[in-house]
């Protein structure tokens, strides 16, 4: 892999909560977004807590003995005693990878690789997965790791129902017949406590029932759809991951986004899903008809993902 200097945000397009009970994920890198190492100048409005936050950030890394065969920390902190700095526009609390993008750039910057590693084998990428859980732990408690996975190696990353990894190619469509956008809700999201929420909710065997009969299956066959493709299976299949989401995932959703969520689904113009946890931040869209879809979204900005 080439030294690069910008680290790309990610979009968790399938697989939230459903991963929890062993399903499949899809994640994606979503390069309108991203974040840098510089040498800000002292008087940069957010240098001052940029660095003070690596500072932080350091002495939780030095603290963890497990990484120190594969991470330079005493570098990583004498360059922040310097003026380092890591300048980002991916939105905080939004489930883009903000903290992804940092522990993807660190890795990148200090970590001790070989110069010639490839990490596309199943057995590398469980490896750099569960490296960058360790490094992300500190900000959300407890990581996956998928996150800075995306960020680092800027490929999807499909993970199998048996928690294996791959990397896949995200379709390119001869003639795009719908669109995938991002919707803002204005707010950001707490993970834990919607994550907390479900967990709760699984230990009730009718809920627990319904997630591994109706939506475990639905968001496999999304991802086959996307991967494949075929945008009439998938639009059919988001559809009725929406209706899902709504029925057994109002906490998720934004109050003021209900209503407009129940609008997509009953004029079929355009299916929301969760991106992550949901809560806030940003949601996911698939329409036929994007400039209408706008207009009916008129009060949240839309953002083009990708033509499918």
């Amino acid at each position: 892999m080439q030294p690069r200097e910008k680290f790309y945000s990610k979009i968790l397009l399938f697989g939230e909560y459903a991963l929890i009970v062993g399903s499949q994920a899809l994640s994606i890198p979503y390069r309108e977004l991203h974040g840098a190492f510089s040498a800000a100048a002292a008087d940069h409005p957010s240098a001052f807590d940029s660095n003070a936050h690596l500072k932080k950030y350091a002495a939780y890394l030095q603290q963890q003995e497990a990484l120190r065969e594969w991470l330079d920390v005493g570098r990583f902190e004498n360059d922040i005693a310097s003026g380092l700095v890591f300048e980002s526009n991916i939105p905080l609390g939004y489930g883009l990878g903000s903290s992804g993008a940092l522990v993807a750039a660190v890795y990148e910057r200090y970590g001790l690789k070989n110069p010639d590693e490839k990490p596309v084998s199943g057995e590398r990428l469980q490896q750099l997965k569960n490296r960058f859980a360790l490094m992300e732990s500190w900000f959300h408690g407890k990581s996956s790791g998928l996150d800075p996975l995306i960020c680092y190696l800027q490929q999807a990353v499909k993970v199998g129902a048996d928690g294996q990894l791959q990397t896949v190619e995200i379709p390119q469509p001869e003639s795009a017949s719908g669109t995938l956008f991002l919707l803002d809700t204005g707010t950001t999201g707490e993970t834990q406590p919607l994550v907390n929420y479900f967990m709760q909710q699984c230990e009730k065997p009718d809920f627990l029932h319904q997630i591994r009969s109706e939506l475990v299956p639905l968001n496999e066959k999304c991802i086959a759809a996307y991967l494949s493709g075929h945008a009439r299976e998938l639009f059919s299949c988001v559809e009725q991951l929406s209706a899902f989401t709504l029925q057994h995932f109002r906490p998720m959703i934004p109050e003021r986004l209900l209503s407009f969520w129940q609008k997509g689904l009953e004029n079929n113009s355009y299916s929301l899903k969760l991106c992550g946890s949901g809560g806030g931040g940003m949601m996911l869209g698939f329409t036929r008809h994007f400039e209408e879809t706008k207009k009916q979204l008129e009060p949240f900005p839309l953002k083009t993902v990708q033509q499918l």
